[in-house]
Order: structure tokens, then C-alpha cells, then sequence
């Protein structure tokens, strides 16, 4: 029976699509108390939290979109504060996430749970704490090529916190966590990982749950169409910006971002907005009008794609999951896999000025 995909705009660093750059508009220079600005959350568009990473006592700052700084809020810790993301659950909970591993040594990740700040009469706040460590991590370091357990991004989901790695090993690799948003000690389950080509300095998820973001120096990638909890099997975009130690994304709605960078080198140190409804609402058109099948998935021996509306030539090329070309064919709509190594693939597919990839897995 046929099975139709998302089709995803799936790009691994050996390829990419058309470049889609865009820069965030300025909104104010943040105060120079916070020139590492690491983690950002907002109550309303006018009412900003942010705070320093490591170089830093533990507390946070709120600012207005003018850059003053209207308060200072307390975290009555009795640890370092390596702080590098803070979110909030629809309750108005912060959690602030002090889990910044660059040395990949470390066995004290927690995150900080406090009441919405807002709401506090007292300049100190006694948090809760989730104590975690990584299911997968069993050397303190592990070997310099796998060197991937540093955090820097992290947003509440339902009732769970999920956290993406900032990569320093070899591949190109974000992996995904899942904890619960209760105090306690816990494992962080491992869910999936993506190819963002870069260090995730931060994420965030909009209010309505549909759109998921991931925030680096030089790019974004957004996440849409995806079924919830399962962020990467939807349809993802990538965008391109210029150069700043950016740090922190957050949603104020379901289209416009805050973001922040770190003062570093004479840039940066600003708070910025960017809109994405643009980019959020450009699904493909082959998504929308259905107009390419692909089955059976999972595949055995053979691989067929089905065109409707869609005219002309066309070529299509199989990928390995690390991004590398397997075969390349013109006008096939029916492929031979009987040769490859069961696992998970990606399928190119072009037509005149229309390109898409499809993932499936062959059996």
C-alpha cells in the first residue's frame, strides 16, 4: 500500500538546497552587565529575562526592549553556575539550565526550577533541582571524536524539558533528550539526533507547539509539520545569518523570535527580533498538493515514486544517513535498492525547478 512522506527539506553538509539568508533587526544593545548572554525567555513582549553564562554569579536580569534592567533576580545555589538556556512551561515556571559541559567532564548537570519570576516579591529565589546525566555518556571525558554531550539548548514540551547537544566531536550531530520537568535525579533519555552542520547554541518551541527552532552563530533551523515529541521527522528549512556568538532564541509568538549574542570580538552584545512567518508558512508545494508518493516504505528490493502533476525530466539520488551519494539515476521512477545495507536513506528527487527529499528506510 502506498505511503506518502513528508517530504523533507532534509540537508546534510555534503548538499544543501538554495541558500535562504536573513539577519535579525536590531532592537537595543543590551547593558554591558550582560555581555554573555547565554539563555532568554520572555513574559510578553516588553518583559525579558536573560542572564550571563559562567562568567557570572547566579542570577537573572529583567530588561526591557529599550535595555534597561528593571530587576535582578537571585538563585540561592550553593554550586558554580554554568547556566547556558532558560525556558518556561505554560504554567510560567523557569527552568534554567546549568548543564554547559565544554570539558565534557562534568557529573553535576542540573537545571533550576523557579517559580515565574514575575510573580516573586523577594530579589532571592530558593529553586527546585533536576539533577541529570547523560543515558549514553560513560567516560568523563570520552575520546576527543566523540565529544558530544556539551548543552547549550533546551525547551519545555508538555510535561517533559528537552535538550539538544552543542557538538564537539567529529560529526556534524545534534542529539535530542527528553527529561522530566519535576525535581529529582534522572537519566536523559536519548530520542534522535539531526546533522545541523554546526554547534546548537540554543532551541525553543512556539506557543502552539507547531514550530521548533534551533539557533546557532551563523544559521537556523526550523522544524515544522512534526508529529509531537518526534521534532525531526517533519519538514525542516535552514537559514543563513551573519556572524555573532548568538546564544539565545526565544518565541514571543508563534512567528516572531527574540534572540540575543554575547559581546565578543567588537560585535554583538545586542538584543534582536527576527519574524519567520515567511519560512514557517513555505511549506512546498509538493507537501501541500500531494503531488509525490513514494512505496512501499520500508522497501526490500524496490523503490517506486509515483509524480502527479508534475511534467518533464526528473533525477533522483540515494544517500547514506552520514550524507554520502549511494546512486544517481535520470527518469527512474523505478529504483533498485536490492544492493544496499539495510538502514535508514535519504531520496533526492528533482524536477525543472523543484527539488525534495524524502526519507526511507530500506528492510
Amino acid at each position: 500500500m502506498k505511503k506518502l512522506l513528508y517530504l523533507l527539506f532534509f540537508c546534510f553538509c555534503s548538499f544543501q538546497l538554495k541558500a535562504q539568508t536573513t539577519n535579525p533587526q536590531l532592537i537595543t544593545p543590551l547593558p554591558s552587565v550582560l555581555n554573555e548572554s547565554s539563555g532568554v525567555e520572555v513574559n510578553g513582549c516588553n518583559s525579558i529575562w536573560t542572564h550571563n553564562d559562567s562568567g557570572d554569579s547566579a542570577r537573572i536580569f529583567n530588561i526591557d526592549t529599550l535595555g534597561n534592567i528593571l530587576r535582578i533576580l537571585h538563585l540561592s545555589i550553593d554550586t558554580a553556575f554554568d547556566c547556558e538556556e532558560s525556558t518556561q512551561d505554560s504554567e510560567g515556571n523557569f527552568y534554567i539550565g546549568d548543564f554547559g559541559n565544554n570539558l565534557q567532564n562534568r557529573t553535576n548537570l542540573r537545571i533550576y526550577k523557579i517559580p515565574n519570576p514575575d510573580s516573586l516579591i523577594s530579589d532571592t529565589v530558593f529553586p527546585e533541582i533536576i539533577n541529570f546525566s547523560f543515558s549514553d555518556q560513560v567516560l568523563f571525558p570520552p575520546p576527543s571524536a566523540a565529544q558530544n554531550f556539551d548543552c547549550e539548548a533546551m525547551f519545555h514540551f508538555n510535561d517533559s524539558l528537552y535538550l539538544f547537544s552543542k557538538n564537539w566531536g567529529t560529526s556534524n550531530y545534534s542529539k535530542m533528550y527528553r527529561l522530566p520537568d519535576q525535581p529529582g535525579d534522572y537519566v536523559a533519555e536519548l530520542l534522535d539526533s539531526f546533522n545541523t552542520g554546526t554547534w546548537v547554541t540554543s532551541a525553543d518551541i512556539s506557543p502552539t507547539g507547531k514550530t521548533m527552532i534551533l539557533l546557532s552563530e551563523t544559521r537556523i533551523w526550523l522544524f515544522t509539520e512534526y508529529t509531537p515529541g518526534h521534532f525531526f521527522d517533519g519538514y525542516a528549512q535552514q537559514l543563513t545569518m551573519d556572524y555573532s556568538q548568538k546564544e539565545a532564541v526565544v518565541f514571543v509568538d508563534d512567528s516572531v523570535v527574540y534572540i540575543t549574542d554575547e559581546f565578543f570580538l567588537s560585535v554583538g552584545g545586542n538584543l534582536y527580533s527576527l519574524n519567520l512567518a515567511s519560512w514557517i508558512n513555505a511549506l512546498p508545494d509538493a507537501i501541500k498538493q500531494n503531488e509525490i508518493d513514494i512505496y512501499p516504505n520500508p522497501a526490500i528490493n524496490q523503490l517506486n515514486i509515483q509524480f502527479n502533476n508534475i511534467p518533464g525530466e526528473f533525477t533522483t539520488e540515494i544517500f547514506n544517513i552520514s550524507g554520502y551519494l549511494i546512486c544517481h539515476e535520470n527518469n527512474n521512477s523505478t529504483l533498485n535498492i536490492s544492493d544496499l545495507e539495510p538502514g535508514i536513506y535519504l531520496l533526492k528527487i528533482v524536477t525543472y525547478e523543484k527539488a525534495v527529499f524524502v526519507k526511507f528506510i530500506k528492510s
